[in-house]
């Protein structure tokens, strides 16, 4: 009885949360702002004012009148003369804010941040980032183009740094002068503005340059100190490829392979800098060790071209380029008006449909996030179902005239990768594909991928992983600490392996191994025939192992060094297609993610006990730790399984077990 009540409650609160969402949004989107040309162009409702309009136009003079009509003719020559001048030349202003995604996802929205007045985080479009920069490049009246990078909140990994500075590159073949704007510069900003053909940095500022680092964490100690372990059964012979769930610190030859890999990521940051500077690569790694330095250091270290005084932008660029260029920035959508219905319906949209295709197409087909099992589609994840039937829909479209799959992912269910693997195979069957790998493309990631199709990643790309495992998470002292205690009734031990309050027997994991080698096998299989690598030598770069993508090309894992402009030029080429569009599949979610800040399986409902309590506790973790650049995607799917499997087999994961932060 109690229960229901609260459910009661807690569905009024949440309706109650819902609605003042969506008051706070309806007046967020505002009104759309009048137009001082379009009022202007209105005829005139006084009709004392348009009867004098009327006897102004005819005069009783003649002279006048004859006067008059050489002037409107001297008038009419100037305003065709004017017409006939070539477009004023433009400086085009583009300032860059926040963070960059490959696949746009719906804002995920709390009510209860509504109600304070916090207003939703929106994503922004990496690939149309992209495409605004080669509209600019082709534009003929923009001459100049500044990139105002005095935003210290710019986000972009490291895959599309390089995605990105390889785009920038068409704005110089196309003689357009490049200017970047610095105040507080990090690795990101300095990326970008090496670029450029002059950097400009305030000389009330500074770089911040360090080399790259890596954060990952272990999760032993507080497991143990909460009453939870974790049972793992593994495949391979690399021992730190679950080391976060059985050790409170990370081993020394699991530390060493990671820093061979970082010393690759820094690498092509060094270079990428050392290049647009025209330094030298031990010069910009010393200046990384010295890590912060002052205006007027980066000047001298050739890092910058020049300094101008805190706030003097637009003056100083105007000073070197002269007056007679016109500024223009990116023309933004005009706000429109929303009733709170039209907010509602938006804020409970499911997933949007695919928008039909008109004309021959090159589509990218994202695979972004953890790979899970279900019928689905759910924002942040691939999901195994509405992805094959996204797949298919591929194959069929005659418009489409090749794919290329862009892969950001640290992998998943393994069975869910084999089902998303196969469908990719009979597409590549049909129809020219290309893989492109961005940030992360491990496990279960790279097991789609296997497909015998070219495999394109850029330097800093985190890939490999090959290898699988099953986890179990049992709260037996957890729940005796509160006074639970959990009875099983069962004919044998196996029938309550899934029990809550106990951990695998020998027995359960000797049998359990059986189905982790098994599969095992088979990744090891799929990626020896699809990279043309005997198994044994496989087995060396296995086993959970992860590289970057320069220590990938040199291991056969992939083929190339590259992303998706170039994957796209090579599908191109193989369909023979001289003229066609770039579209992306899945298309965005449209709407608001509400569903999942009102769903029961956060962990509100008190009848959940002590699951609801350690559920409540995860996503207050998941928070703080998104913000400091960790994915969560393998913790997420790792603890909704943990929390949903209680009758079937334990799940098989190809996932990268550990949470990483590369930076």
């Amino acid at each position: 009885m109690f229960s229901l009540f609260l459910r009661k409650v807690l569905f009024s609160s949440a309706s109650l949360a819902l609605l003042s969402a969506a008051c706070f949004l309806s007046s967020a989107f505002g009104r759309q702002e009048a137009n001082p040309a379009a009022e202007q162009a209105k005829p005139s409702a006084d009709p004392v004012a348009s009867d004098e309009k009327t006897v102004d136009a005819k005069p009783s003079d003649p002279t006048e009148a004859i006067e008059k009509k050489s002037t409107d003719k001297k008038e009419e020559k100037v305003k065709a003369a004017k017409e006939k001048l070539p477009p004023k030349k433009q400086l085009r202003q583009l300032a860059l804010s926040g963070s960059y995604d490959d696949l746009m996802q719906p804002p995920s929205l709390d009510p209860a941040s509504l109600l304070m007045g916090q207003s939703p985080a929106k994503s922004k479009s990496f690939f149309r980032l992209c495409e605004y920069i080669q509209e600019m490049a082709d534009d003929e009246n923009v001459t100049h183009v500044l990139f105002d990078l005095s935003d210290s909140s710019i986000g972009f990994n490291s895959a599309q740094l390089d995605e990105l500075t390889r785009r920038l590159a068409a704005l110089k073949t196309k003689a357009k002068k490049t200017i970047a704007w610095l105040e507080d510069a990090g690795n990101i900003q300095l990326a970008i503005a090496v670029c450029c053909d002059e950097i400009i940095m305030a000389d009330f500022g500074g770089v911040d340059m360090p080399s790259s680092a890596m954060e990952t964490m272990f999760y032993r100690d507080a497991m143990d100190l909460v009453g939870v372990k974790a049972s793992v059964v593994r495949a391979g012979d690399f021992k730190g490829a679950v080391e976060p769930y059985t050790n409170p610190t990370m081993s020394d030859h699991l530390k060493q392979h990671y820093l061979e890999m970082l010393e690759s990521i820094n690498a092509a940051q060094v270079s990428r800098i050392a290049k647009g500077r025209g330094l030298t690569s031990a010069a910009v790694r010393e200046l990384q060790k010295k890590r912060m330095l002052l205006p007027t250091e980066a000047l001298a270290a050739g890092l910058v071209t020049k300094l101008a005084p805190y706030g003097s932008m637009k003056s100083t660029i105007q000073d070197a380029i002269g007056k007679e260029i016109e500024w223009t920035k990116p023309k933004a959508k005009p706000k429109r008006e929303m009733s709170i219905f039209e907010v509602m319906s938006k804020a409970m949209a499911g997933p949007k449909e695919n928008a039909k295709v008109k004309e021959d197409s090159i589509a990218i087909l994202h695979l972004s996030g953890a790979i899970v099992d279900g019928k689905e589609a759910s924002p942040g994840s691939i999901v195994a179902g509405p992805t094959v039937k996204s797949i298919e829909e591929l194959i069929h479209d005659d418009r489409i005239k090749g794919v290329v799959v862009r892969v950001n992912s640290p992998g998943g269910s393994a069975t869910s990768s084999e089902a998303i693997r196969q469908a990719l195979d009979e597409l590549a069957r049909k129809k020219p594909v290309v893989v492109s790998m961005g940030e992360m493309a491990a496990s279960g990631g790279y097991w789609v991928s296997c497909i015998g199709q070219p495999i394109y990643a850029e330097r800093g790309t985190i890939t490999g992983s090959i290898g699988v495992f099953s986890l179990k998470i049992s709260m037996g002292s957890l729940l005796r600490r509160v006074g639970v205690h959990v009875e099983s009734v069962t004919l044998d031990d196996s029938a309550a392996s899934n029990a809550i309050n106990r951990a695998w027997s020998d027995n359960e994991i000797s049998n359990m191994q059986r189905f982790i080698d098994d599969i095992y096998g088979r990744f090891l299989k799929l990626a020896s025939k699809s990279r043309n690598i005997p198994v044994e030598k496989l087995q060396t770069l296995a086993g959970g192992r992860v590289w970057s993508g320069e220590q990938a090309k040199l291991n056969g894992l992939i083929d190339e060094i590259g992303g998706v402009d170039d994957c796209i030029a090579i599908v191109a080429k193989k369909a023979n297609a001289e003229k066609y569009k770039v579209i992306h599949r899945p298309e965005p979610a449209s709407g608001f993610d509400l569903f999942r800040a009102l769903d029961d399986s956060s962990g509100s409902d008190i009848a959940m006990g002590e699951v609801g309590m350690l559920q409540s506790l995860e996503q207050k973790l998941f928070g703080i730790l998104s913000q400091r650049g960790f994915r969560m995607d393998t913790t997420k799917a790792l603890l909704r399984s943990a929390w949903q499997n209680t009758t079937g087999k334990p799940a098989v994961w190809a996932l990268m077990p550990q949470e990483m932060r590369v930076h």
